[in-house]
C-alpha cells in the first residue's frame, strides 16, 4: 500500500509517503510561512519527486493530536478533503505515540512531550514491547519540571517539551535523558510507522470526527 503521513501538531509540520513499512520520501514544511498556504503544494511536489501523483494514493494517516489548534485543524481538514475526494482510508495517529516511533524497539521507556507554553506540556509514557509501542499514560497535561521529577527509572524525553526546557533536563540528567537530535520532533516518519498498523488493521478514523485537543481552545475557555 502506498499511503501518504501528514504531521502537523507542532510548528515543525512535515509529510512522508510510505509504500508499507518503508519511507518512500520525507520533506519539513517552512516553518516561517503558513502552513495552510504551502501544504497543498507540498505534498504535490513531494508526490512529484516519487514520480506519483496524488491518484496512486492508497491510504492517508494524519497526527490528531495532542497539539497546536490551528495545525491539527489544518492536517486533519487537508487529508479528510482526500479521504473524501479520493475515496481513501484515513487513520489517526496519537502525536504522543507518533513521537515513541522515532526511536523503535527503545531499550529505555520514552517520554513523549509536546509543548503547550513555557513548563507546561502534554505528554505520554511508552515502553516498546515486541516490535510495538505500549502506552503506559497518554494525554496528560502537566509540568516539565514535576513529571521529570516523578521518573523512577532512566527514561529517553522526546518532543519540542524537552526542546523547551533545557534548563530543567540539564538539571535533571540522572533519569530524564534527551533523545537523539534526529528523533526528538514529532515527524510524518513516525506517524507513518504508526499509521501503517491502522492501516493494515483497517482502524479508520470515524467520520466527521475531531482532534484530540485534551484542553480546550482560548475560545472556548473565552465561552465558560
Amino acid at each position: 500500500m502506498i499511503f501518504l503521513a501528514l504531521e502537523t501538531a507542532t510548528t515543525r509540520s512535515s509529510m512522508a509517503v510510505f509504500r508499507d513499512q518503508t519511507l518512500l520520501g520525507f520533506v519539513e514544511c517552512e516553518s516561517n510561512r503558513s502552513l495552510t498556504t504551502q501544504i497543498i503544494p507540498t505534498i504535490h511536489k513531494l508526490l512529484g519527486e516519487l514520480s506519483l501523483t496524488i491518484t496512486d494514493l492508497q491510504g492517508l494517516a494524519v497526527s490528531i493530536g495532542p497539539g497546536t489548534f490551528t495545525g491539527l485543524r489544518v492536517g486533519l481538514a487537508t487529508m479528510t478533503a482526500f479521504r473524501l475526494a479520493l475515496g481513501l482510508p484515513l487513520v489517526g495517529v496519537s502525536t504522543l505515540e507518533g513521537l515513541a516511533w522515532n526511536l523503535p524497539n527503545s531499550d529505555l521507556p520514552i517520554l513523549s512531550t509536546v509543548s503547550i507554553r513555557a513548563e507546561k506540556m502534554y505528554w505520554g509514557r511508552f515502553r516498546w514491547e515486541n516490535g510495538l509501542p505500549v502506552c503506559a499514560e497518554l494525554d496528560q497535561i502537566g509540568q516539565f519540571s514535576e513529571v521529570c521529577a516523578g521518573l523512577t527509572e532512566p527514561t529517553i524525553i522526546l518532543g519540542d517539551g524537552c526542546i523547551r526546557n533545557q534548563a530543567i533536563l540539564q538539571s535533571n540528567d540522572v533519569l530524564a535523558l534527551q533523545g537523539p537530535l534526529d528523533a526528538i520532533w514529532p515527524s510524518a516518519k513516525g506517524i507513518g510507522q504508526a499509521g501503517w498498523q491502522l492501516l493494515k488493521n483497517e482502524q479508520w478514523l470515524p467520520e466527521g470526527c475531531t482532534p484530540r485537543y485534551v484542553q480546550p481552545s482560548y475560545a472556548e475557555i473565552g465561552k465558560v
